[in-house]
């Protein structure tokens, strides 16, 4: 996982949210997830805001999640990630749920039709209250800082001792075969341009080209973030140390 820079919540919700919280709001104006994605103005404004501020990445595991645009016949988009909630629904204060500080984007879209072995839809109603201080929320500032990838993809804490990062680790289903195949794949190709071994020239143009992109993405611009690109950064640093000791 990688931080997330919360940016300021969609116009659309607000102006959705604020009846809705008012003390006299008018009955049926409930502010519940339900009825915002109702209204298609508030439910595109998050997503089309939440797929910004991750740069194309699902808040958990880091696989490129998009929207299509709109085809002329259904004028419906098709977006292959949900809203997950990080204080789940379940543990959550009423108004919560639409609460745009709570929501993230998340593979897999929703309704899919199968249950991952990894991500949002393993993690479920975890945590609950009590639980909160053992989930590392990616809209923590040392998220970024607090997982380790090897060039096998695996992962791990990355102190050792932190109970918090092994129960994430663990909720998420982040050692899970297939997701750590992804990243494996997605770290030899970015050391291995072309079907050969990355120099060191290529290694530190690409490590600066990935967090040039995450700087833009964290600073409110637009840009598409590699898929994995937290545990190819890891990847990269190591491999530049490498090179450059072997240079000396």
């Amino acid at each position: 996982m990688r931080t997330i820079k919360k940016r300021s919540p969609p116009n659309a919700l607000t102006r959705w949210r604020a009846p809705r919280l008012a003390a006299d709001h008018p009955d049926g104006l409930d502010c519940t997830y339900e009825e915002m994605r109702r209204d298609p103005e508030a439910l595109a404004a998050v997503e089309d805001s939440l797929l910004a501020e991750q740069g194309g990445l699902c808040a958990y595991t880091g696989q490129r999640i998009g929207i299509e645009a709109p085809d002329g016949a259904s004028g419906h988009r098709a977006v292959d990630f949900h809203l997950e909630h990080l204080i789940p629904q379940a543990h959550g204060a009423p108004g919560q749920d639409t609460d745009y500080a709570n929501l993230v984007a998340c593979w897999p879209r929703r309704n899919c039709g199968f249950e991952p072995a990894y991500g949002a839809r393993k993690k479920g109603a975890w945590p609950s209250a009590a639980e909160q201080g053992l989930f590392v929320s990616p809209l923590r500032d040392d998220c970024s800082s607090r997982f380790a990838f090897n060039r096998r993809g695996e992962i791990q804490p990355a102190r050792a001792g932190d109970p918090a990062a092994e129960e994430t680790i663990r909720r998420l289903g982040l050692r899970d075969a297939t997701l750590t195949a992804l990243r494996r794949e997605a770290i030899r190709g970015a050391l291995h341009p072309r079907s050969r071994p990355i120099r060191l020239a290529q290694a530190e143009r690409l490590l600066s080209h990935l967090r040039q992109a995450a700087e833009t993405v964290d600073g409110g611009g637009a840009a598409r973030l590699a898929p994995y690109c937290f545990a190819i950064e890891q990847a990269l640093e190591k491999e530049i140390k490498k090179l450059a000791a072997f240079g000396r």
